[in-house]
């Protein structure tokens, strides 16, 4: 099926300078220059094309040549706005700076971020314990990997650290305007431009740009527990994401809700301070399947970190981690081999639990390993072993002035609530984000996010999405992942600019169409058992919606072509040819163009074909 494709009215005034006018008249053709006079002869002499005098002149009174005399895909200037500075905006700027120095001709880039500095996730999640559950040499940026990093899982200061020190080498805040918050995007369909109205220092300003990418990650707002009384209590009260550092938590009743990433986190490290007592309130159970090592997060030896700063040792150290990482995804398979994961996981959880069986029946899951995200935790279930550690697992009913309330009648008090409760991972924005014809992203997603491949939806055109609904999340790097799809947005780019395209917006069919695919291969994925996960938007039976049903190389394949039929395409001319120009690219009229640049060496004679092993469909 051919893109939709939606051209304005053309226009019918003449062009000047003898350049052929919109609307083509034998009139016209009379006045042009010689060069285009021979092209047009048979109209000027009002023939038809077998030769006989007849109606051709009426016909050419309609005839459109919107002659466009410029060089052929030469490209238009876009200016882009990136909203965050986090990871997603970072690879983003590196692209426009480097990997794509061309951009640089026709690319005006911006990037705005609300807060004061820039990393994300790494800047606003800072509680005691913080660190990556994914190999530091994974969680890297693909331009310039760290040899560094101190230990196999990097803490949340380590990362911001290299995040920063990367960003100063590459010059990549060039383009980042800090304390700019972003309090509303508008689609203006007659422009074919956004809208995008701003804060800094109290006041606010409209932007416009010709695209407009998200770069909001999801482990950014905080989530509030939703429980009856949670405003009543009188001791302190703190969220994972927002970490009050001023507070002294030694010699406090601590209560830690959430066994989450941040939760197995926080509960080890407030288990060590002085004078606590630490109870943990769960809802259920999680994996936490680590390294089968005597430590499970070593420090890198100095030797290590030497090898490592030869970089093609340290291309093949991280080859092998993504290619390990790559080939386990089909441990998210249902059935065989994750059964036997999880034999393997139960027995090392209920090792680390000292067989304690209350303690096992309430940590160690019955449901599929991987359903939810499985993370290393190094510590947390070895501190249920300490005096000053407690589990509860009784739903929380209210917060009292005291205390938690919980379904089986019991009240516990505490001084201290730590809400690692995780966080708003609905995919909205915090802001009035409107698209065509009145639509808002916050409503049209409020019941559940979709996505064409992750990089947009419909109603948004010339909207991109870093790490979307149904990204490479749950498996792989998603560093990668933000990379490819950076890249994919690059393609998109140049097409906008090169073909006069005002905008490209993914059809509705198609949004549908791929949410319906994903849905049955989530069938056959862990990701749709029978545990709740924010994967499923909290739910235990409800469709996954935030991940991608297939390999980290099936995505990367994915992104790697622009399928225009999937697309609505609106021109900025009344002919989708006019980027062809004049006929000629700019290149070739350079006087040290290699016009014979294909032209290749021919083979002696045929030779025996390589073995098929199917690699050309992945690569």
């Amino acid at each position: 099926m051919a893109p939709s494709i939606v051209t304005p009215d053309l226009p019918t005034s003449p062009v000047a300078d003898g350049k052929v006018p919109a609307t083509f008249t034998t009139k016209d053709a009379k006045d042009l220059p010689e060069t285009l006079r021979s092209h047009f002869a048979d109209q000027i002499n009002g023939k038809t094309t077998d030769g006989a005098k007849s109606t051709t002149s009426d016909r050419l009174k309609e005839h459109t040549v919107p002659f466009n005399d410029q060089y052929a895909l030469n490209p238009r200037k876009l200016r882009i706005i990136t909203i965050g500075a986090g990871f997603s905006g970072l690879v983003l700027a590196h692209k426009f700076q480097h990997a794509y120095p061309e951009l640089q001709d026709f690319v005006d880039h911006t990037i705005f971020e609300g807060r004061s500095d820039i990393g994300g996730t790494w800047l606003v999640n800072t509680y005691p314990g913080v660190q990556c559950d994914v190999p530091s040499h994974l969680y890297a940026f693909p331009f310039d990997p760290n040899p560094d990093w101190p230990r196999f899982y990097s803490s949340g200061p380590a990362i911001q650290e290299y995040i920063k020190r990367t960003v100063k080498k590459w010059n990549l805040d060039r383009d980042i305007q800090l304390e700019t918050q972003v309090v509303g995007a508008y689609w203006q369909e007659d422009s074919g431009k956004w809208k995008i109205t701003v804060r800094h220092d109290g006041v606010e300003r409209d932007e416009f740009c010709d695209i407009l990418i998200s770069g909001q990650g999801n482990l950014v707002s905080p989530a509030w527990p939703k429980i009856t009384g949670l405003s009543d209590f009188k001791g302190h009260v703190t969220h994972s994401a927002r970490w009050d550092h001023d507070f002294d938590y030694s010699n406090k009743r601590i209560a830690v809700i959430g066994n989450g990433s941040s939760g197995i986190q926080i509960v080890p490290q407030m288990t060590k301070l002085p004078g606590t007592t630490v109870r943990n309130f769960i809802r259920g159970p999680a994996w936490h399947l680590g390294r089968e090592t005597d430590d499970p997060n070593p420090e890198f030896l100095e030797e290590e970190k030497e090898s490592f700063r030869d970089r093609a040792d340290h291309r093949e150290y991280r080859k092998g981690i993504i290619h390990r990482t790559n080939k386990a995804f089909r441990l998210f398979m249902k059935g065989e081999p994750n059964e036997t994961t999880v034999a393997l996981a139960s027995a090392q959880m209920a090792e680390k639990l000292n067989h304690d069986p209350v303690l096992c029946e309430q940590l160690i899951p019955k449901w599929e390993i991987g359903c939810r995200r499985v993370t290393p935790g190094p510590g947390y279930l070895e501190s249920f072993s300490k005096p000053n550690c407690s589990l509860t697992s009784s739903p929380i009913v209210k917060v009292t002035e005291k205390g938690i309330v919980t379904a089986d009648g019991q009240e516990f008090e505490c001084d201290v609530l730590v809400c690692a409760t995780g966080f708003d991972v609905s995919k909205c924005p915090q802001y009035p984000l409107v698209g065509q014809n009145g639509v808002n992203l916050a409503q049209k997603w409020k019941d559940e996010p979709t996505s064409y491949l992750s990089v947009g939806t419909d109603d948004f055109p010339n909207y991109f999405t870093m790490a979307g609904p149904n990204c490479l999340c749950g498996h792989g790097s998603l560093v990668e992942a933000l990379n490819w799809t950076g890249d994919y947005f690059v393609k998109m780019i140049k097409k906008i600019a090169t073909e006069d395209i005002k905008y490209m917006v993914p059809k509705a069919s198609s949004v549908h169409a791929f949410g319906k695919y994903q849905d049955e291969i989530h069938k056959t994925l862990v990701w749709s058992g029978s545990c709740r996960s924010w994967y499923k938007r909290g739910t235990v039976d409800g469709r996954v919606t935030h991940l991608f049903a297939g390999s980290a190389i099936l995505f990367r394949r994915l992104l790697g072509e622009i399928r225009s039929e999937h697309y609505d395409i609106a021109y900025n001319s009344g002919n989708p040819f006019r980027f062809l120009g004049n006929g000629f690219t700019e290149w070739e009229m350079k006087p040290d163009a290699d016009l014979g640049w294909y032209v290749q060496v021919a083979k002696a004679g045929p030779e025996a074909p390589p073995a098929n092993d199917m690699s050309w469909v992945a690569k």
